[in-house]
């Protein structure tokens, strides 16, 4: 298992039409990527108390692939391309010459826990 934890950042005005296509997205991975085991994205919940205050325009994707051989299939598949560079422009970029969208990434260990049939 290969879980890991990475937040983008949608810039200002671009809300709606990001969410919409992150919605495609994971709906996309779920159906061409069978070594994606969890791929769950999320953005804050601002009606909710949340310590500290996340940023606005914040996006939390949580995922778990089969294994890193997994996690660098997603990254270097068709789907995840396409993706960037269709609706790179709309997220925070790095500051390379030939700009990225910057992430940051946490790649977890797992010490316990569950995950209830409810989640699917």
């Amino acid at each position: 298992m290969y879980p890991l934890i990475a937040k983008w950042t949608i810039l200002p005005g671009n809300e709606e039409k990001v969410c919409e296509a992150l919605k495609k997205l994971a709906a996309d991975v779920k159906e061409n990527e069978p070594g994606t085991l969890l791929y769950m994205v999320h953005i804050p919940n601002f009606n909710e108390k949340s310590l500290p205050t996340p940023p606005a325009g914040e996006v939390v994707f949580f995922e778990i692939y089969q294994d890193q051989n997994a996690f660098f299939d997603h990254l270097n598949g068709v789907i995840f391309k396409n993706f960037v560079s269709e609706y790179g422009s709309l997220f925070l970029s790095d500051f390379s010459a030939v700009p990225q969208v910057f992430m940051t990434t946490e790649v977890l260990t797992s010490v316990g826990g569950f995950a209830r049939a409810a989640l699917q």
